[in-house]
């Protein structure tokens, strides 16, 4: 086919009215005239500004410094939960490690007794255990 024989839509005009418009009846209507105001939405609740107990003592923890064996990387390792916080079992410490590696948006592991988190940011670790009621010692700054 040509180009010259296609049939070209003319897009420059004015638009042709709709065949049929579902709400022009609803224009006449009496009753919808002389409607009430629509009401006020309603005043979402505020509740009070309640301070925040502050955390309760879960125990000691020791944070330390490591790079051996891991070639030059940093890496901040939690210790002392089999001496300085009472009833932790592999379970806590899981829980534990994944709350700080979605905080700190890190890498890491822990085992039974200890986490591994990637990068050197002991102040950051050490902020966030005492948030969560933690006493930290070790390397915090």
């Amino acid at each position: 086919m040509s180009r010259e024989s296609r049939k070209k839509i003319d897009v420059g005009g004015a638009l042709a009215p709709a065949l049929q418009n579902p709400f022009a009846a609803l224009s006449g209507l009496e009753a919808l005239q002389n409607l009430p105001p629509a009401p006020e939405p309603p005043q979402p609740l505020v509740a009070p500004a309640v301070a925040k107990p502050p955390p309760r003592f879960r125990g000691r923890l020791v944070l330390r410094r490591e790079t051996k064996e891991r070639g030059g990387k940093t890496v901040v390792v939690i210790s002392g939960f089999a001496e300085g916080v009472p009833g932790a079992n592999a379970v806590m410490i899981a829980d534990l490690a994944k709350e700080l590696k979605g905080k700190l948006g890190c890498g890491g592991t822990f085992d039974r007794q200890e986490i591994t988190l990637q990068g050197d940011r002991a102040v950051a670790v050490a902020a966030l255990l005492e948030q969560i009621g933690f006493h930290v010692r070790g390397v915090t700054s």
